[in-house]
C-alpha cells in the first residue's frame, strides 16, 4: 500500500510514519506540508492512501483532496487532524475525504483501519491522476 503523508509538522509526519511500520506492505512514498505540494506529490507518487491534516502551511487538506479527486484520484483519503469532527466532518465529506481520525486520540484506530485495507483481498489499481488546479 502506497501512502502519502500531508501535514505541516515534520515531527508529526515522522511520528505517523513510525506508527505505520506495523501496517503490512505499507510504504510512505511521499510527504508534503502544503496544499500545492500535496497535489503534486500525490500526482507523481500515485498513492493508494493519502493521510492529510486539514490545516496546512498554505492551503488546506480539504482543497488538496478536492483537487485530487477532480484530477481522478480514486484511492482512500483520511483526515488526520485536531479539528473538531462535528465542524470538520461535513466539510470532509464534501471534499471527498473518506474518514476522520483525531491526531491525539485515534492513531491506533487509524493504524487498525489501514491494516484492514492492507489485508483486503481486492487488488488495488493505481488511479491515473492528472493534477487539477496546479
Amino acid at each position: 500500500m502506497r501512502i502519502v503523508l500531508v501535514d505541516a509538522s515534520d515531527a508529526f509526519r515522522a511520528r505517523l510514519q513510525q506508527r505505520l511500520s506495523v501496517v503490512p506492505g505499507a510504504a510512505v512514498v511521499g510527504e508534503a506540508a502544503h496544499e500545492d505540494q500535496a497535489v503534486l506529490t500525490a500526482g507523481l507518487c500515485k498513492p493508494d492512501v493519502i493521510l492529510t491534516d486539514l490545516t496546512l502551511g498554505s492551503g488546506t487538506g480539504f482543497s488538496a483532496i478536492k483537487r485530487l479527486r477532480a484530477g481522478g484520484f480514486q484511492g482512500t483519503a483520511y483526515a488526520v487532524t485536531t479539528q473538531d469532527e462535528s465542524d470538520a466532518g461535513p466539510l470532509c465529506l464534501a471534499a471527498g475525504i473518506d474518514g476522520y481520525y483525531d491526531k491525539v486520540h485515534d492513531l491506533d484506530r487509524l493504524v487498525d483501519a489501514l491494516v484492514v485495507i492492507a489485508n483486503a483481498p481486492v487488488a488495488r489499481a493505481h488511479a491515473s491522476l492528472k493534477v487539477a488546479g496546479a
